[in-house]
């Protein structure tokens, strides 16, 4: 049986022979998600699909390997597959994508951690910690989707993109290098920023830009509740 690294190193290079059409596409795809993935949760909902279908793709090759099916073919199955699941399914597909999220975000961090030559893996407490901290942020996570999400996945894609571009293998985009977490990192904070302020935008034009306070918004809720007035009412005398 095939390890798992292994595999995952050969489906790069077929990756790589897809040459500059596979970084056009991969650009196209990022920015697309960094600034209107906030109103598109249906296109972030099939990005997480086909991200979980690479991902899922080295593991599955070794538990199937005498089928046949080269790793790229392999790829294009489970990623079109898994795409096609979380669309028809999209109140799951909020909370696969919120852990999905949360996975990459502590994955990268340990990956990250480790390439400075910290093994915090063996820390009881720090994991323990660690596992608190991911609970509570896939919850605040799925208050905040589909923008959070989008710009993860279309940072990483825009990068990886431009890494093909530049004839660079895409093995090279690796999160224990700290160049490309601060890369990733810059590319998501601006795309939370054009996507923030467009959802105020957007807000503004459908409310306008002042909003009643609570208590005048009570009384206006129950002057329209109050009945007409019947001639066998009793006369108010308050």
């Amino acid at each position: 049986m095939a390890d798992v690294n292994e595999v995952s190193s050969t489906l790069i290079d077929e990756l790589d022979t897809l040459g500059p059409l596979l970084g056009i596409v991969l650009i196209l795809a990022g920015v697309f998600l960094m600034l209107r993935g906030y109103e598109r949760l249906h296109y972030v909902a099939g990005a997480t699909g086909a991200g979980i279908g690479y991902v899922l793709t080295p593991t599955l090759s070794t538990l199937v390997p005498d089928l046949g099916i080269k790793d790229l073919h392999l790829m294009v199955i489970l990623m079109m597959l898994l795409a096609g699941i979380m669309l028809m399914t999209i109140q799951l597909s909020i909370y696969l994508m919120a852990s999905i999220g949360t996975y990459i975000l502590f994955s990268w961090s340990f990956r990250w951690l480790e390439g400075q030559g910290m093994e915090i893996a063996d820390s009881e407490f720090i994991t323990n910690v660690m596992a608190i901290v991911a609970f509570f942020s896939v919850i605040w996570v799925r208050k905040q989707l589909p923008m959070l999400i989008s710009a993860l996945l279309g940072a990483i894609a825009t990068l990886s993109g431009l890494l093909v571009l530049s004839g660079q293998p895409l093995a090279q985009f690796s999160p224990e290098d700290s160049s490309t977490l601060v890369l990733v990192f810059v590319l998501f904070f601006m795309s939370i920023t054009v996507q923030s302020r467009a959802i105020k935008r957007k807000y503004e034009e459908e409310f306008g830009e002042e909003v009643p306070p609570p208590a005048q918004q009570n009384q206006g809720a129950a002057q329209q509740q109050r009945r007409s007035y019947s001639p066998y009412d009793l006369p108010d005398l308050r």
